[in-house]
């Protein structure tokens, strides 16, 4: 894989939203900037074997 075989995307979120992501879903905050994102690009499905993401209720986990 190269660096051009993939796509970064841009942080928009307020820090608010990131504590209240915490707070709501018991999320540390590397989760919770994840869960953020996803909820920003529509994003409903992720792989992951963190159980942590199983409390998001607009996530699906493929694990």
């Amino acid at each position: 894989m190269n660096l051009s075989d993939f796509i970064l995307l841009p942080l928009v979120f307020e820090l608010r939203e990131l504590q209240a992501m915490m707070e709501r879903f018991k999320l540390l905050p590397n989760d919770a900037l994840i869960a953020l994102t996803c909820r920003h690009y529509r994003v409903e499905k992720i792989a992951t074997f963190d159980n942590d993401f199983k409390r998001v209720d607009f996530l699906t986990v493929l694990s």
